[in-house]
């Protein structure tokens, strides 16, 4: 039989070429998108490396200037407390003069500061109060 491809089987050789030619395209096509596949895993391993080196030199940057602002507290923290255990030696010195100087002073204000301590703190405790139902 004859048609526009000539015979039937020159028809079915065509076909077979053309099926063949897909094949190689899709082995092409295929082997084409493995490379391209490797070539992103390469990229990305590369990416995450670099993106964790990155996160480690900010890390450690970060964590330099926390020690640097610490240790920075920490000085003024110390020369805070020097200067205030001069302070309160000084008041203890002062109040040991006033004592030796004025006892009885010293026992009315002690007495008085007792008092008031004493006042306040009996205060904040809430007042309850029973009734009791008689009927």
């Amino acid at each position: 039989m004859t048609d526009a491809y000539g015979t039937s089987s020159q028809a079915r050789q065509a076909v077979r070429e053309a099926a063949e030619t897909f094949e190689d395209a899709a082995d092409d096509v295929r082997a084409e998108a493995k490379q391209a596949a490797k070539r992103a895993r390469k990229s990305a391993i590369a990416a995450s490396g670099a993106l964790a080196e990155a996160a480690t030199t900010f890390a450690r940057d970060a964590r330099t200037a926390i020690e640097d602002k610490a240790g920075k507290a920490r000085a003024q923290a110390d020369r805070q407390y020097g200067r205030l255990k001069v302070q309160a030696k000084q008041r203890a010195e002062q109040a040991d003069v006033f004592v030796h100087e004025r006892p009885y002073a010293a026992l009315v204000a002690a007495g008085l500061a007792g008092f008031l301590i004493g006042h306040l703190m009996s205060a904040s405790r809430a007042s309850v109060v029973y009734l009791r139902d008689d009927r």
